[in-house]
């Protein structure tokens, strides 16, 4: 069990670098549109360089969701308490709906996509952190204790 924990550790800061990523590429897209000269020419070959920035944020994203299948199973082999495998496949289930925000046709409800982003963030970085399995040995700060 002790390989799947520590498997579960490293897919989980995976995760955390696949999701700096996400942010990086959506950024990458936004700012090179809106750093464009006001004139069409301009904006147009803004938005066809936008295009590889917001193509590697939907790749990264295809291969966020392939992590977090493998950290689901990593969760279910490792016999972890299962509220660590519900938040898991919570986040599974957060970013599907990922998916679908992004791709409604309604502006103000795709908007929620970012907000959604930044939950899977905090869910990811608590999931990852609290079942850390590098360099805490038994009774290391985090681990719940019962006192004799």
């Amino acid at each position: 069990m002790a390989i799947f924990r520590k498997a579960y550790s490293i897919f989980g800061a995976l995760l955390m670098v696949q999701f700096l990523l996400q942010l990086y590429f959506i950024a990458g897209a936004i700012f090179t549109i809106v750093n464009a000269n006001d004139n069409a020419k301009d904006v147009y070959s803004a938005f066809k360089n936008a295009d590889s920035f917001a193509g590697l944020h939907a790749i990264n994203g295809y291969l966020v969701g392939i992590n977090l299948l493998i950290l689901l199973a990593l969760a279910f082999a490792s016999r972890f308490p299962w509220r660590t495998t519900i938040l898991t496949g919570v986040l599974f289930v957060l970013l599907l709906l990922q998916v679908l925000l992004a791709r409604t046709g309604i502006p103000a409800l795709a908007a929620l996509h970012g907000v959604n982003a930044l939950i899977m963030v905090g869910m990811g970085g608590f999931l990852t952190g609290r079942n850390w399995a590098f360099g805490r040995g038994e009774g290391a700060p985090g681990r719940a204790e019962v006192a004799s």
